[in-house]
This record gives C-alpha cells, structure tokens and sequence, in this order.
C-alpha cells in the first residue's frame, strides 16, 4: 500500500491555474477597452453648453418662433419669407456665444432702443428650454433692475449670473460645473 501512496503524490496534479490567468486577463482587458471606449464617447459628446449655444446661435429663435406660430394658427398665414428675416439675423448677431470650451454660454440681449419689439430675448428664452432653467431662476432674471446689480442663481449643473440695464440689455452667463 505504501507504493501507491508514493505514486500519487509523485504524479503532479493538473492544475486550472494557466487558463484560470489568462482568462482573467482577457476579462479584464475587454473591460479596459469597454471603459476606454465609455470614456472616448463621453468626451466625444458635446457639452449640454455646446447644444443650447448651437440651438440659440443667430436668428434660430426668431426662426422656432414663426414656425410654431405658423403651426399654431387656424387659417394658414403667408408663408414667412426667410430673405425678410435675414435682414433680423444682424440683430441676433453675438446675443449667443460659446466659450471656455463648452463650459460657458453667455447671453447678451440688445438694449429697449436697439431691440424695441424684444426680439433677442427669444435667445434667452431658447436657452432656458435647452438647459432646463428652473421657473425660479426665470423668474429671478425677469424681474432684475439695473439698481440690483449682478444677481446669482445655481440648478442640477450649473451656475448663472445675470445683470440688466434697459443701456445695454440683460447680460447673463451660464457655467456647468
């Protein structure tokens, strides 16, 4: 009996080990490329900044609002002739802008005088739309007076700042955290 113990425990057992490895490591790089490719599409998105600076840029408001006032009526007005409003598009010229990288959207409606019917604050309008501004930080902006000075507001991501002169028009700056 002795000589089959001494058998057993000369043969070497086969072991999982090698294959246990290398199935580790395979699992673990196709989890880095899945992170890596999770991160590459990320930063490849553009900032939710970026989007409402793209959909707000120019005349695009002026644009959304006639169309959904077309949409909106009963009898069909005459189609609004788009070589008429490009003429409007100077007047939307710089209301909207993108800076820091798609980290900061800054609004800038024309003065009483340069913008009598109010026509860029369409842009501010859109930019609450796209970014989800909460009623309270709407309102907040719509009642402040040039004596108030810069005023200050934050939500979900991000943190405004606004200031008013009937001079100048409302300036306002958005930054996501």
């Amino acid at each position: 009996m002795s000589d089959f113990s001494e058998s057993q425990s000369a043969s070497p057992e086969p072991s999982g080990k090698p294959k246990t490895k290398l199935i580790v490591a395979v699992a673990v790089g196709v989890l880095a490329l899945g992170g890596l490719a999770a991160l590459a599409a990320v930063i490849a998105q553009p900032s939710a900044i970026s989007v409402a600076g793209d959909a707000c840029a120019g005349a695009k408001p002026l644009h959304a609002f006639l169309d959904d006032l077309q949409d909106s009526s009963s009898p069909q007005p005459e189609p609004t002739d788009t070589d008429e409003l490009g003429a409007l598009d100077e007047l939307f010229e710089g209301v909207v802008s993108v800076e820091d990288n798609g980290t900061t959207l800054i609004v800038n409606t024309k003065s009483e005088d340069g913008d009598p019917l109010g026509a860029t604050s369409l842009a501010l309008d859109c930019v609450y739309e796209q970014l989800d501004v909460p009623g309270h930080i709407r309102e907040r902006i719509g009642v402040t007076r040039s004596v108030d000075g810069r005023q200050e507001g934050a939500w979900d991501a991000f943190t405004a700042s606004w200031s008013y002169h009937p001079d100048n028009g409302a300036n306002v700056i958005i930054v996501q955290d």
